[in-house]
């Protein structure tokens, strides 16, 4: 039942980019469910780039963790970002 929650998720954020679906996903890559993890990276891939803004933004708030963020880079370009993303992030939180 909970996988297929998860595709109906990854189909409206894919299609209308509804926050909140886009969301549970995110929180699906804690489970400690191996296939709940593949199958809510799966999804959060087949987005069209939407999904690594919202990776950043969970990444940023501390939702995802660092090596759960590069787990769902999708290419090199963005495995790279991520790390000094969160740095940059945290240094910014700290000077404020």
């Amino acid at each position: 039942m909970y996988g297929e929650y998860l595709v109906l998720c990854g189909r409206v954020w894919a299609q209308f980019g509804a926050q909140q679906a886009g969301l549970e996903l995110i929180r699906a890559l804690a489970s400690p469910d191996a296939d709940v993890r593949v199958l809510a990276r799966t999804l959060l891939e087949q987005s069209n780039g939407g999904s690594k803004e919202l990776i950043g933004e969970a990444l940023a708030q501390d939702v995802i963790s660092v090596s759960m963020a590069n787990l769902c880079a999708f290419n090199k370009e963005c495995e790279a970002f991520l790390p000094s993303f969160s740095i940059a992030v945290r240094l910014g939180a700290g000077a404020a």
